[in-house]
């Protein structure tokens, strides 16, 4: 009996810290934070200033909720009553939020509003709990139509108008055009670094899988490769690129130069090769034996061997690796627009300069987001590619 407590509580606790920091933070910390203009001081509003009792009421129940979910239910009832919640509660932070915000500018209409400490480790608890609950729920259908629900519902919130009382929307809606821009330099710029380091890195960790000579080698250049400082790898770039372009002007007119995207895109590529590479060697490496003789064994030559065997077993780990680059490139991309190559960094860096931390918001949750929807989509085709593991047992069947 003791045992199955001690169990029950250690699967729990997770949901207990995630709610324990929402309620305190709901409790003794500030909802909103509101600045009379731009340029001015801010100033704390406390959840009970700003919203209804009942508004007020459903946040603390939610979370209640959840805690009891996570003591008294059992699986799998347990994890998808908390999936529920969870997604709720940070619906109901974002939605009172934007309440707030429209009460505030009601009657200041030049404030500048926008979620404080309470609002983010309210957030921040629902998606601790999301988080933990998802990883041990099997249903994937579940999970991912929740996820899909939620995006849908946040997505009716944005343009719906009702968060149009935070200042990250004035400041959306103020450089709309700049923003849907800089997003596509930011896609841009990401997706080819990746996919140069696809192409530079899956045939290297094969490299380096099948010839035991290079493994060390390419380990040890893509190992140090990434211990450079993002900063100092974009500053080593500029002067090679920019001598390349002034001595050869047909560089200049493709153009490569010693700022803008083309150091951005040599950096970013080389910080993607690692995990790119690793995972690739790793998926090679992890391949049963048994599965390639069994291939041997129904006569296939090396390259039906390759195609039919060893890359379908592997493209799932590969892919594994891609996702990790990808999500990581998207957040190095912000660093590049300290050299002029665009993307939502810019709004970070601009808001840094001019003390806004309204327009830092606007590129930071926009990368976070990006973030978020290629890990989403990698981790879907990583789903996609994993029945390769059957035609491995089918292969591997006498």
């Amino acid at each position: 009996m003791n045992e199955t407590k001690t169990g029950t509580f250690s699967r729990s606790l997770p949901v207990f810290v995630g709610v324990a920091i929402a309620i305190a933070g709901f409790l003794f910390l500030d909802f909103l934070s509101n600045r009379p203009s731009r340029i001015s001081g801010a100033s704390g509003i406390s959840a009970f200033e700003i919203l209804e009792p009942v508004e007020a009421a459903a946040v603390i129940g939610i979370n209640l909720c959840m805690a009891a979910a996570g003591l008294f239910l059992k699986p799998p009832a347990r994890q998808k009553i908390l999936l529920l919640l969870s997604c709720l509660s940070l619906f109901l932070y974002v939605f009172l939020a934007g309440r707030g915000a429209e009460r505030v500018v009601a009657d200041l209409p030049m404030a500048r509003v926008f979620p404080s400490t309470s609002a983010w480790l309210g957030i921040l608890g629902s998606a601790v709990v999301f988080s933990t609950e998802s990883s041990t729920l099997p249903d994937r259908f579940f999970k991912s139509a929740l996820s899909g629900l939620l995006l849908c519902a946040l997505a009716a919130l944005v343009f719906s108008g009702q968060l149009d009382g935070l200042s990250v929307m004035r400041e959306y809606a103020n450089r709309s055009g700049r923003f849907w821009q800089e997003g596509a330099s930011h896609i841009f710029l990401s997706a080819s670094a990746v996919g140069a380091a696809i192409i530079i890195g899956v045939p290297l960790g094969f490299a380096a899988f099948s010839r035991n000579r290079l493994e060390k080698g390419v380990f040890a250049i893509t190992n140090s490769l990434q211990t450079i400082p993002s900063l100092a790898l974009f500053g080593l770039l500029i002067s090679p690129l920019a001598w390349l372009s002034r001595t050869y002007p047909f560089l200049a007119s493709l153009g490569v130069k010693g700022i803008g995207s083309t150091p951005a895109l040599i950096a970013l590529c080389i910080y993607a090769l690692l995990p790119v590479v690793r995972n690739t060697y790793t998926a090679f490496k992890i391949i049963d034996p048994a599965v390639i003789d069994a291939g041997k064994g129904m006569g296939m030559n090396r390259l039906q061997l390759f195609f039919t065997v060893e890359l379908p077993v592997a493209l799932p780990v590969i892919l594994g690796g891609i996702r990790i680059a990808g999500v990581q490139t998207v957040g190095n991309t912000v660093v590049a627009a300290l050299i002029g190559a665009g993307g939502f960094g810019q709004f970070i860096f601009q808001g840094l300069g001019e003390a806004a931390p309204d327009l830092i918001l606007l590129g930071a949750i926009s990368t976070v987001l990006l973030a978020l929807a290629a890990d989403g989509l990698l981790g879907a085709l990583t789903e996609i590619a994993r029945p390769g593991s059957r035609r491995r047992q089918e292969v591997a069947r006498p």
